[in-house]
């Protein structure tokens, strides 16, 4: 049986209410969140390939369930380790890079904890031990196996607890488990908040597994939010069952210590269905949920798509090095991509504006091994007009590390071709005085905004003739029309936004103030 749980793809995948108004502020919407959205004519959504760049690591090691976060001018790289010759889930440890500028990494010489076989001393954790000394009771999946820092932007949090993880889990099929809440002042030096577990089976008895716990402070529900990996029936996707379909669920709490149950995000229905299209079950095995660092009340999601089994075929396998066909012939072999996903604070679901791959395995055969392609949190700035992400792929020794890039807001557009298009928004409201937005043309392309009252009518001064064509390239471009670009008389009141696209793309706009 093919089994899956995914979204009907499209502009506006619950079909709000045309009449429904934004109220959209000065935060920026992005066409990867098609929310926005009423109607699109002679254009499309368009998603964009990330462009793969240089190889961070490689060689021995996992390189398991890594994540970036950028912390002033320090980008911090952690991620998951073994002791060479042990498999993935042997003795583990997770490990920490450095760097200025997102490019160049180094391993800092931290001599917390040595990793036998291994020169390397830039291990933060091993196994159960947060510190040098701590209780490793016996317990897995590990502190070392799924361990998912992030930088707490709550007011009020105390230095030393300025970074913030949950580590740990509980596999369905084991009894005693749990996600430890950890804490740290400078994000290499980890202590348990607690000796007990934060979550446990009371939060969700048939257990989580064992991917990060995706953990962040949201400001607009002002509390701490979680996703993390559950097992559930496909039948009835709100109900946990061992050993069922991987899936996500959501968690929150006040304090970091004391979690809500688990509320499972709603099952995503598509047409296309991918896994009836492979003709294989297909689970979501991480879900890497993040806040996007330009609109934090938008929630960026690239979780990655395991398909059960293996592409290759008896030939191919037979070419194989005996470590990589080794892996293709285990029991729970699989192949993996990336899809983006996104949503928003205090909501139960998913938006899946394609249905199609974000990041593909592509031509190198390592990363179609057995779960070799995961895109990892976070995306990050790493120039004025750049931002990265990272991705592992491989296993074992071919296992690696690649950084791929993006334009900032980048990850759609409303693409137009020369011959024209348009997209108009939904009713909405705003705050400030200038439109501004993300957008790019060719030679002979422009971008021209006109601003219309409820009904669809232009409004006086803003109509398309009065829109100054917008030619070139740039992450923040004022709109301008023929009496300026001041548009503050028009804040709070009710308008359309429709813009004219000729061989262009428009990745995202906001309104700001002078």
């Amino acid at each position: 049986m093919v089994s899956t749980l995914v979204e009907r793809p499209g502009a506006c995948n619950e079909r709000e209410s045309v009449a429904a108004l934004l109220d959209v502020g000065s935060r920026l919407e992005l066409a990867v969140d098609p929310r926005w959205i009423d109607s699109i004519e002679g254009a499309r959504l368009d998603q964009k390939t990330p462009v793969a760049r240089e190889v961070v690591m490689q060689g021995v090691g996992e390189f398991g369930y890594l994540s970036v976060l950028q912390d002033g001018d320090m980008y911090r790289m952690y991620h998951r380790t073994v002791r060479p010759g042990s498999d993935p889930d042997g003795h583990e440890f997770f490990c920490y890079l450095e760097s200025r500028d997102g490019i160049r990494w180094s391993k800092p010489n931290l001599d917390l904890f040595t990793i036998p076989g291994l020169d390397a001393r830039n291990a933060i954790t091993e196994e159960n031990m947060a510190e040098p000394g701590d209780d490793d009771p016996h317990h897995f999946p590990c502190i070392s196996h799924n361990l998912r820092p992030f930088l707490d932007t709550r007011p009020d949090v105390p230095k030393s607890e300025r970074f913030k993880a949950l580590a740990g889990g509980f596999n369905s099929y084991r009894p005693k488990a749990g996600f430890w809440g950890l804490v740290s002042a400078d994000g290499i030096h980890w202590r348990k908040l607690r000796k007990e577990w934060v979550i446990d089976r009371s939060n969700w008895p048939t257990g989580t597994d064992s991917t990060p716990a995706c953990a962040f402070w949201s400001e607009s529900e002002q509390k701490y939010v979680a996703y993390i990996r559950i097992r559930v029936d496909p039948e009835n996707p709100e109900k946990g069952k061992v050993q069922g379909l991987r899936w996500i669920g959501r968690l929150t709490s006040p304090d970091f210590i004391n979690w809500s149950k688990v509320t499972p995000m709603k099952p995503l229905k598509s047409d296309p269905d991918p896994a009836r299209i492979a003709e294989r079950r297909m689970h979501y095995y991480t879900n890497e949920t993040q806040p996007y660092f330009r609109n934090r009340d938008l929630l960026i999601a690239t979780p990655t798509r395991y398909f059960e089994g293996t592409v290759f075929s008896k030939d191919q396998l037979a070419k194989m090095s005996p470590e990589m066909r080794k892996h293709q012939e285990e029991a729970s072999v699989g192949y993996t991509d990336s899809v983006l996903m996104t949503t928003r604070p205090g909501e139960l679901s998913y938006r899946q504006p394609f249905a199609e791959a974000f990041l593909r395995p592509g031509p190198d055969i390592r990363n179609w091994s057995n779960r070799s392609t995961y895109a990892h949190v976070r995306f990050v700035p790493t120039s004025d007009s750049e931002m990265s992400f990272w991705a592992k792929h491989g296993r074992g020794s071919y296992a690696h590390v690649r950084r791929y890039t993006l334009r900032i807001d980048g990850f759609a557009s409303v693409r137009a071709p020369l011959v024209g298009g348009s997209v108009t928004t939904k009713p909405l409201k705003f705050t400030g005085e200038r439109l501004v937005i993300n957008y790019s043309t060719s030679g002979a392309g422009s971008v021209r905004v006109e601003i219309q009252d409820e009904s669809g009518a232009p409004v006086a001064g803003f109509a398309l003739a009065d829109s100054v064509r917008q030619v070139g390239d740039a992450i923040e471009q004022t709109v301008r029309w023929e009496s300026g670009s001041d548009v503050g008389k028009l804040s709070g009141r009710t308008i359309r936004l429709r813009f004219v696209l000729h061989d262009a793309d428009l990745y995202a706009f906001r309104f700001a103030s002078n």
